[in-house]
């Protein structure tokens, strides 16, 4: 049981997509036909800074739907940057909702809260794409 131990709290500093300018009021015209690209910073509570990620948001009929292509070789090419991790940055749900994904990607990065950043960062990087995967950051 983990219970006892200190974790360090993670918090989302920023939740963007590339593609739609104001994500909370936006509704897609076809709630089942989604796909998009998120980026989310996210840093630990109480310290400046943080990390950017990227997560694909998709419906399954998104999916079909554009999961391919220029989207898939981008997702492709990212997932093979990270060699040393199997990365899952892919959230699938029934029909876009906006309170739903943003609870989702919340529990997703709390999940990740660990005793230390290195620690968090692992399960960070298995659960979205990170800024510096495949680079030689230190």
């Amino acid at each position: 049981m983990r219970s006892h131990e200190m974790t360090i709290a993670l918090e989302v500093l920023d939740l963007r997509s590339l593609d739609i300018d104001d994500l909370p009021a936006w509704r897609p015209s076809s709630p089942a036909d989604v796909y998009l690209t998120i980026e989310l910073e996210i840093g630990e509570v109480g310290v400046s800074g943080g990390h950017v990620f990227q997560l694909l948001v998709a419906t399954p009929q998104g999916v079909r739907a554009h999961h391919q292509g220029k989207a898939l070789q981008a997702y492709t090419s990212m997932r093979k940057r990270g060699t040393s991790f199997d990365i899952d940055a892919l959230l699938v749900v029934d029909r876009y909702d906006w309170a739903c994904v943003h609870a989702a990607l919340l529990q997703r990065v709390a999940s990740c809260e660990r005793s230390t950043w290195a620690e968090s960062l692992d399960c960070l990087r298995a659960k979205f794409f990170w800024q510096y995967e495949g680079v030689e950051y230190r």
